[in-house]
């Protein structure tokens, strides 16, 4: 547990305290105060947990993405070894774009 997960815990269990007191004693300032510091725990905690859950959501779109890369790679590097003078076409076509792209007037 982080520190700012108890400290969230600790302000939320207080402002009940302090609201508790404050109804017993029908003192609405500190009873307001419990419900602020009761809101404010609350709010912490909630946002410590919604950073977990982003945290793990990237992990989890880390992984998958790595496992669509390595098959992409197979599959790539399978088609070259069975078509290689595609890939070599492929390759000089689009170097040639890319050359005809640079050296086109409408860049100067």
């Amino acid at each position: 547990m982080d520190r700012n997960r108890i400290t969230g815990a600790a302000r939320q269990t207080a402002g009940r305290l302090k609201e508790v007191a404050g109804s017993a004693g029908q003192d609405a300032a500190l009873r307001a105060e419990g419900f602020y510091d009761e809101a404010v725990g609350l709010g912490g905690r909630m946002l410590n947990r919604a950073r977990d859950q982003a945290a793990d959501f990237a992990d989890d779109a880390y992984e998958v993405g790595q496992r669509v890369y390595g098959r992409g790679m197979t599959t790539l590097q399978r088609q070259a070894g069975a078509h290689p003078l595609a890939l070599v076409l492929a390759a000089g076509l689009a170097g040639a774009a890319i050359a005809w792209m640079l050296t086109s007037p409408s860049r100067r």
